[in-house]
C-alpha cells in the first residue's frame, strides 16, 4: 500500500480516480456526479487529491475543495472490496496534515444521502449533521425558455477587464471578502473546466453566475443579484438566461445545487425548470478535533 498526494491532476491520474468512482456509484446506487478540478482552491500549491494504491491499483482516493481558508469540502471513494480496511482514515490523516500547514479551520464532509458506507465512516468521526443541498437537474422537456425574449436583462460572457465588477457584486450578495472574492474569480476566469456568467440591466452588470464544466454535466453555481436589484425577477432571468446560453453551445446536461435550508432559492430553482435528483449532507468538525 502506498499513498501520492497532488495539487494538479493529469490525466492518466484522473482516468483511474473515475474508475474508482463509477465502480462506487454503481455499487451505492449513486445520483450526483464528481468534480475534480481544484483551480479555484484558495492556494494553488496545497494538496488537495490524495491517492490510496494497493499493487499500483487505485483503490480509494480522496478529494479537497478549498476556496477560502474558512472550510475545506471533502469526498472520498472506496472500491467496495476495498473497503473496512481503514483507508479512508489513512488518507484523511494525510489530507487533515496537509490542512494544518494552511491553518485551514473546518472541515466539511460531504455524503450523498442514500451512501450508508459514507454516513457510517463520517459518524464513526464524530461530526455534526450542518446542513444538507439539494442536486437538481434541468427538465429538458420544459417550456421554461419560450418567453426569453421578452427579458429585461441581456446575458453577457465576462472577460478579464470585469473582475473588479464581477467581485464587487459577489462580495456584496455573498456577504463576502473583496479579495477573496476577486481571487475566486480570477481563478474561475483562468480555468478551463469553468466559465463566467453575467447579467446587463442597460450597460451595467448587475448579476454573476458560473458553471462547471464535467466530462457528462455542467453544473451551474455561485448564481447572484445585486441587493439593490433583487426581488424582480432578474435572478430568475440569469438562471434561464445562462441555461439558454449552455443548451445553445451543446450542452444539455446541466444541474445546480441548493441548501435544503434555502427555500427561497429552492423555489427559484423549481420555477426555472430543474427537478430534484438527489440529496448531499454536509457534516462539520473542527480540523483540530480529528484524531485519527
Amino acid at each position: 500500500m502506498h499513498i501520492k498526494s497532488l495539487n494538479r491532476l493529469d490525466p492518466i491520474t484522473e482516468k483511474e480516480i473515475e474508475e474508482v468512482y463509477w465502480s462506487c456509484k454503481e455499487h451505492d446506487n449513486l445520483k450526483g456526479n464528481l468534480y475534480l478540478d481544484g483551480t479555484v482552491n484558495f492556494n494553488q500549491e496545497m494538496k488537495y487529491l490524495f491517492l490510496l494504491y494497493e499493487e499500483n491499483k487505485l483503490v480509494s482516493f480522496l478529494f479537497m475543495f478549498i476556496p477560502t481558508r474558512e472550510e475545506a469540502e471533502i469526498s472520498a471513494y472506496t472500491l467496495p472490496d476495498y473497503r473496512r480496511r481503514g483507508y479512508f482514515k489513512k488518507l484523511l490523516s494525510e489530507a487533515v496534515e496537509e490542512l494544518k500547514i494552511y491553518d485551514i479551520k473546518d472541515i466539511l464532509f460531504v455524503c450523498e444521502n442514500q451512501s450508508l458506507s459514507g454516513k457510517e465512516s463520517i459518524n464513526s468521526l464524530g461530526a455534526e449533521y450542518d446542513f444538507t443541498e439539494y442536486y437538481m437537474k434541468f427538465d429538458k422537456a420544459s417550456k421554461i425558455l419560450d418567453n426569453s425574449d421578452e427579458f429585461k436583462t441581456k446575458f453577457y460572457l465576462p472577460d478579464k477587464s470585469d473582475i473588479r465588477r464581477l467581485a464587487y457584486i459577489s462580495a456584496q450578495v455573498y456577504e463576502g471578502n473583496y479579495e477573496e472574492e476577486e481571487e475566486f474569480i480570477k481563478n474561475c476566469l483562468n480555468s478551463a473546466e469553468r466559465k463566467t456568467y453575467a447579467t446587463v440591466l442597460g450597460d451595467q452588470i448587475i448579476g454573476i453566475g458560473s458553471g462547471y464544466f464535467g466530462h457528462e454535466e455542467v453544473a451551474i453555481y455561485g448564481v447572484g443579484i445585486l441587493p439593490e436589484f433583487q426581488g424582480k425577477g432578474y435572478g430568475k432571468e440569469l438562471i434561464l438566461l445562462i441555461v439558454k446560453h449552455l443548451l445553445e453551445t451543446g450542452h444539455d446536461d446541466i444541474t445546480i445545487e441548493v441548501d435544503s435550508n434555502n427555500i427561497k432559492a429552492f423555489n427559484l430553482y423549481k420555477n426555472t425548470g430543474f427537478v430534484i435528483k438527489t440529496a448531499f449532507d454536509y457534516y462539520r468538525k473542527p480540523v483540530k478535533t480529528i484524531n485519527l
